[in-house]
């Protein structure tokens, strides 16, 4: 981020629901609950759950129905709990049943891996699952690209690689596994191979956001941003309330240097989800476009959401530089490198900040001070407010704080005692203005500052 550490692109896996995974096995029974009930637990019900757990409860709480009818009505139902909001661990625990019941059952094993992976189990014990699984019923395609996730998420990309590469050979449309494997091929930085497989996954299957916006992604690493700004509007056009393709389109945009359209994404999806990384990706922009209280109070608002993350530190550290404020920036490099030991940009802005401490000391340096005559108007050296702080920081506002200044002096001076007062008041209202409304986002100082000075020289003239 500015020159030092880039934001995170966000990729994700396309997510399988667990429901799709049961609708692919294949029974060979249909379990009917008692009519009493009136809804069947059956495979793809399009029954609330509220309706179908009931129902699945009939035929599994009656002992004499045979184990392998009580196996499946298990299944059925941790599918419905699986849909329900904080019913997970139940889902979990009627796959243990189902698998205590017909420990043979291959679809049974394929989906506890699966959902303790979405619930963010142990993923050692969702691969050992899947392993089974696919022992269990060697040609399931689904299968190994599951696992291959699982292998993604631990970081063993060359294993999640063999397992992708498998389950293509299984089943050659199999959009997921082309789709995941583009992703695991971004993560280990081969770009190229990562789009090959994307845009066949969007080939098998266009409708796709998650693909579009990972093959963004990718373009976006080899520079090819038009691309990318596209894939991710591609993704938002077909699903416009996941947060994660506007920050992704922000990011590729800002790399254009179009950050007003930048900040205008990281808007819509801080709309959508509060999150930490969002908030700091529109204070790049903002601290990018030299609007440094903006960006300064949306670094606040991420280390609000969360105290330990990491890049924000980073990067108020980078602003805190620029703006003279050496002891601050070397305390967010140090929480920066605490929190991330193995960040090389904040180590390396941490030792340029102790040399320039022993060199300058820790305060700002003053040579923009008023009677420089070439800063602003007032004295850096005793500057209290942040605006003041970042006019200071900025040579550019520092001239335009000084021309308000000398020309609102010269229109005072020739102004009669019948416009004096209306000119002192107006000035006071920008001022007053000024301080109040900066670092608010989008509250662009330069523009307000340039209009100013427009103003007064309009009425100089």
């Amino acid at each position: 981020m500015c020159g030092t550490h880039p934001s995170a692109q966000m990729l994700s896996f396309a997510k399988i629901s667990f429901r799709s995974l049961l609708l692919s096995a294949a029974m060979s029974v249909v379990l009917v609950a008692p009519a009493s009930a009136g809804v069947d637990c059956v495979i793809g019900s399009k029954a609330a759950p509220a309706e179908l757990i009931p129902a699945c409860s009939a035929i599994i709480d009656q002992a004499s129905n045979p184990s392998l009818d009580r196996a499946a009505a298990l299944l059925v139902r941790a599918d419905a709990n699986a849909r329900t909001s904080g019913a997970l661990t139940q889902a979990l625990r009627d796959i243990d049943r189902a698998i205590a019941l017909d420990g043979k059952n291959a679809k049974a094993w394929r989906l506890r891996g699966d959902l303790l992976r979405e619930a963010g189990g142990d993923l050692n014990r969702a691969a050992a699952d899947l392993s089974k699984a696919i022992e269990l019923d060697p040609q399931d395609s689904e299968s190994y690209e599951l696992r291959g996730v699982v292998y993604t998420n631990q970081h063993r990309l060359d294993r999640a690689l063999a397992d992708y590469d498998q389950a293509i050979r299984l089943k050659p449309d199999n959009a997921q596994a082309w789709s995941d494997r583009g992703v695991t091929y971004y993560l280990g930085g081969d770009n190229e191979k990562a789009i090959r497989d994307l845009s066949e996954a969007l080939r098998l299957d266009p409708n796709r956001p998650r693909s579009y916006t990972n093959r963004g992604a990718a373009y976006k690493k080899l520079g090819q941003l038009d691309k990318s700004v596209a894939d991710d509007g591609e993704a938002i056009r077909l699903d416009p309330k996941v947060p994660e393709y506007y920050d992704n389109r922000g990011l590729a945009l800002a790399a254009m240097g179009e950050y007003d359209k930048a900040i205008a994404d990281y808007d819509q999806a801080l709309r959508l989800v509060p999150r930490p990384n969002f908030s700091t990706n529109r204070g790049d922009s903002y601290h990018l476009k030299g609007e440094l209280g903006a960006a300064l109070s949306d670094y606040e608002a991420a280390l609000k959401l969360d105290p330990n993350f990491a890049l924000t530190y980073n990067n108020r550290a980078v602003l805190y530089k620029k703006m003279g404020e050496r002891k601050k920036a070397l305390a967010d490099y140090e929480t920066a490198l605490r929190l991330d030991p193995g960040n090389d940009n904040a180590a390396g802005g941490r030792r340029t900040m102790i040399a320039e401490i022993a060199k300058f000391g820790g305060e700002p340096l003053r040579p923009l001070a008023a009677n420089s005559g070439n800063g602003p108007s007032f004295d850096c050296a005793t500057a209290k407010r942040e605006v003041e702080k970042v006019i200071c920081a900025d040579p550019q506002l520092g001239v335009l704080d000084r021309q308000i200044a000398e020309t609102y002096e010269r229109v005072l001076k020739s102004a009669g005692s019948r416009f004096a007062g209306g000119l002192r008041r107006t000035q006071r209202d920008f001022l007053t203005t000024r301080n109040t409304s900066f670092g608010r986002p989008g509250y662009d100082l330069r523009k307000v500052m340039q209009e100013r000075l427009q103003r007064l020289n309009a009425m100089d003239s």
